[in-house]
C-alpha cells in the first residue's frame, strides 16, 4: 500500500493505492481517493498525538490496516513534532532484523530504475558503470507497479536539494560527457523518449502515460536545475569573493575548502564560532559576521 499523487490544475492529487501481480505485470489499483488535501484525515489531540481516520475506509475497499502503516503512509503530510516521533519509530524498527529477503538479479529490473536508485543511495557520479552489480536497495523495486515505482523514486527524488538535484541530472541521463549544451539536451531528449517507448518500462501502461505523467518531472529537473548554464558573471564573482573569505577564516586553503563536504566544512565552522563566542571572550561583532558567513556559503554550496 502506497499513496500516488497526480498533478492537477490546482496542484496535487492523492491516492492511497496498492499493487497487485497480474501476469505479466505488477499493476496499481486505488483504494481510496484523498483529493487534495490529505491532511483533513489526520485528528490532532496535541503536537504530537494524533490519529489517522482512515481504517474503516480502507476496510470497506478490501485493505484492512493499523495505525502503525498510515503513520508511515501519512508521514509526509503530518506537523513536524509528529513527523519528528514518527521517523524516530521508523528509525529504530530499520536496525530491527529483517525477514529474508526474496532472491532476484539485477537484470530482474529496468536498468533506469537501477540507475536512479544507485545515484540516490550512493550519490554515484557515473551510475552506468555498477548498474549491473548486484546491489541489496534493489530489493525496493520488488512486487511493485510502475506507478509504485515511480512514487517511490519521486518521494526520494523530492529531499535532494538543487545541487544534488543537478547531480542526480547528470548522473542518470549520462550528460557529464556532452562537450555542448546542444549535445546535452539532445542525449536528454532521446534518452527520456527511448526510455517512455520500452514496454519493459511502461509495463502496463502506454508510452504516452509514463511520459505525462512521470517521467515528464525530469523536464521541469533540467530546466529548473540548469547545472550547465553559467552564472551572470555578478553571481560568479560574489560565489568567488565568498569562498576566498571563508577560505581565510577558517585558517585552511581554497583547494581544501571545495574538496570538503558538508560535514566537514560544519565541524569547522562549529569550532571558529565556539573560539568567537562572546561568552568566551570573543568579539561579538566578529561572532555575527562568521554566522552570516556559514549562512551565506550554505545557501550557495549546498
Amino acid at each position: 500500500m502506497y499513496i500516488s499523487r497526480k498533478i492537477t490544475l490546482n496542484g496535487y492529487s492523492y491516492r492511497i493505492c496498492e499493487s497487485y501481480y497480474d501476469p505479466p505485470f505488477f499493476k496499481s489499483k486505488v483504494l481510496l481517493d484523498l483529493g487534495t488535501n490529505p491532511e483533513k484525515y489526520i485528528t490532532y489531540y496535541s503536537d504530537a498525538a494524533f490519529s489517522i481516520d482512515l481504517e474503516e475506509y480502507l476496510e470497506k475497499a478490501g485493505r484492512k490496516t493499523d495505525q502503525f502503516e498510515l503513520e508511515e503512509l501519512f508521514l509526509r503530510f503530518l506537523k513536524p513534532e509528529a513527523k519528528r516521533w514518527v521517523s524516530f519509530s521508523i528509525n529504530r524498527k530499520a536496525t530491527q532484523k529483517r525477514p529474508p529477503q526474496k532472491s532476484f538479479k539485477a537484470e530482474d529490473f529496468f536498468w533506469f530504475d537501477r540507475i536512479r536508485l544507485i545515484t540516490i543511495k550512493l550519490d554515484h557520479r557515473e551510475p552506468k558503470r555498477v548498474v549491473d552489480k548486484k546491489f541489496p536497495f534493489y530489493s525496493r523495486l520488488l512486487n511493485k507497479s510502475r506507478d509504485e515505482i515511480e512514487n517511490m523514486l519521486w518521494d526520494m527524488e523530492d529531499n535532494l536539494n538543487f545541487r544534488e538535484r543537478s547531480r542526480y541530472l547528470l548522473a542518470i541521463f549520462g550528460l557529464q560527457r556532452a562537450s555542448s549544451l546542444e549535445e546535452r539536451d539532445e542525449i536528454f531528449l532521446n534518452t527520456l523518449c527511448s526510455i517512455a517507448k520500452d514496454s519493459y518500462f511502461y509495463m502496463d501502461l502506454s508510452p504516452e502515460e509514463v511520459l505525462s505523467r512521470y517521467l515528464s518531472r525530469y523536464i521541469w529537473f533540467y530546466f529548473d536545475s540548469l547545472p550547465w548554464r553559467r552564472a551572470p558573471r555578478i553571481y560568479q564573482h560574489l560565489e568567488n569573493s565568498l569562498y576566498r573569505e571563508l577560505s581565510q577564516t577558517l585558517g585552511i586553503s581554497l583547494e581544501t575548502l571545495l574538496a570538503s563536504s558538508k560535514k566537514e566544512v560544519l565541524k569547522l565552522f562549529r569550532k571558529k564560532i565556539l573560539e568567537l563566542h562572546p561568552d568566551k571572550g570573543g568579539s561579538h561583532e566578529e561572532f555575527i559576521r562568521v554566522r552570516k558567513l556559514m549562512e551565506d556559503f550554505l545557501k550557495i554550496r549546498f
